[in-house]
């Protein structure tokens, strides 16, 4: 799976636990947000290890 997919696919969790109401909510969002901008901003290694 690419790194930028799953990226996407966290941040929308975390968009979908903010409008939970869950006491903590917040939080879990909070986490998954930057996990998942921290996917989409990572550099890629291709098979000569020259990072893309």
């Amino acid at each position: 799976m690419d790194n930028k997919l799953l990226g996407v696919i966290i941040i929308g969790f975390g968009l979908l636990v903010l409008f939970s109401e869950q006491e903590y909510s917040w939080i879990v969002s909070a986490l998954s947000v930057g996990v998942g901008a921290g996917f989409l901003i990572r550099k890629t290694k291709n098979d000569d290890g020259i990072e893309e």
